[in-house]
This record gives C-alpha cells, structure tokens and sequence, in this order.
C-alpha cells in the first residue's frame, strides 16, 4: 500500500469516527432533552401522589432546627442554595437530597447506578428542583426517604424510621440517636443501628459535626480521607458539571 492511499484511508476512518461521535453526541442530547420535556410533565402529578401517600400516616416528619443543621451538614450542604445538583462541595456526594427524591419518585422500577445517573441529574435540576419549592422537596424527603428493610417490609420515612429502630418518636431522638439515622441514608441495609458499620460512621460523622475533620473532597462522605473516586466515578462527575448549571 502507498503512502499516499495510507493516509487517504486513515482520513477517511477518522472523519467517519467524528462523523459517529457527533451523532451520538446529538442524539444523545436529543434523548435526554425529552426525558427531561417528560419529567417536567410528569412532576406535578408525582408530587402530589407522594404527599397524598403520606399525608395518609399517623405522623408527619418535621425536624428541629438543630435535626434540620445536622441533616443538612451531612446530606446536603448546599441545598438551599444549589439548583438541584451539587458537584464542588466537599463531603457532598454525588447525590443531593433533589437527587435523592428523583431515585424515590421517578424511577418506579428502582434506581440502578451508572449511567442512569445522567437523567436523574438533568431531572434533578431542569424538572424537580425547577418546579417544586425547597420546602416542598425537604417534607417529601423526610416522609419518604428510603431507611432498608426489616422483616421484608420497606420503612419509609424519619417517623418510621425511628419507631423502628429506635422505639421512639422522632422528636424524642437525642442528638446521637437522630445522627444514627441520617448516617443511614447513604446505604440503609449497610449501615443500620446496632451493627458496628453504622457505629463507627456515626463516629465519623460526629468528628466532622464538631469541627476535628474536613472532608477532603466531594467523594468523601465517609469522612475518612477519600481524596479521589475511581476513573468512572470522576469522569462521570466531570460530565455533570459540564451539563449542569452550578
């Protein structure tokens, strides 16, 4: 083969790879700027299905001003503030309390992690966080937040949750004991009260609550020196920021 033919074909192979990466690109975000045109429309109605259901319990979660500060340190930092996604606070996560509601309210099948991860980020700030207040999507997550299993019933809810795992009202919680249950939000069949997982998290939560540690990155929500995630974990992140408004 010349020289000449050699680079005709590398040409040719590299304007067709440019030709493939800009329709997937295209179609890509044709894809998800329907998901995101549906879940606008689907929003109202599934808000309103999740404070009908559980608006029908005996108790409705609502937190003290200092339950409020604790939750919020550990979930969510910024949620005031931010537009549904929050990608640059350390100890963060990649998953805000909008986020959280978006797993609970519009994938009915359950949430698989991956790639899923980019509509519920584009849901989280162009549909739910756009369309229902702050105070609306903090009562929602309080009633409905996912706490496990047990006995193979789902427990749903702070109010629940405390019953069930401490047999108490939620306003009757000590500082520790509420702590205990936002520690088990980030993986509830994991981390539930009693096993020595869920005490030691509760430690390092409470190291960071008082001040003797700073989170050294946003993956670090185990408050354990996590500088860095995996390649897919900081690539991915690295996408949403560039698709998302800060």
């Amino acid at each position: 083969m010349s020289l000449a033919r050699f680079r005709k074909g590398l040409f040719n192979s590299f304007k067709y790879s440019l030709f493939s990466l800009v329709l997937l690109i295209l179609g890509s975000a044709l894809y998800y700027t329907n998901e995101v045109r549906i879940a606008r429309a689907q929003t109202p109605a599934l808000v309103a299905q999740a404070q009908q259901n559980y608006f029908k319990t005996a108790s409705i979660a609502k937190l003290s001003p200092e339950q409020l500060k604790i939750l919020l340190a550990i979930e969510d930092p910024k949620f005031y503030s931010h537009h549904g996604v929050d990608l640059t606070t350390p100890g963060a996560g990649m998953t805000t309390i909008t986020q959280g509601l978006v797993k609970l309210l519009y994938y009915p099948e359950g949430f698989q992690q991956g790639i899923a991860k980019i509509r519920q980020t584009l849901i989280a700030q162009y549909a739910l966080d756009a369309l229902v207040s702050k105070e609306a999507q903090l009562d929602l997550f309080l009633n409905i937040a996912y706490f496990g299993h047990e006995q193979n019933h789902e427990i749903k809810g702070f109010v629940q949750a405390a019953h069930i795992y401490f047999h108490k009202a939620l306003n009757q919680l000590n500082d520790q004991e509420f702590i205990g249950l936002v520690a088990m939000l980030i993986a509830p069949n994991k981390f539930k009260p009693g096993t020595m997982v869920h005490t030691e998290r509760v430690q390092r939560i409470q190291a960071y609550l008082a001040g003797n540690y700073q989170p050294k990155s946003v993956l670090d929500t185990d408050y354990n020196n996590h500088l860095h995630g995996s390649f897919s974990e900081e690539g991915l992140m690295g996408f949403l920021r560039l698709i998302t408004k800060p």
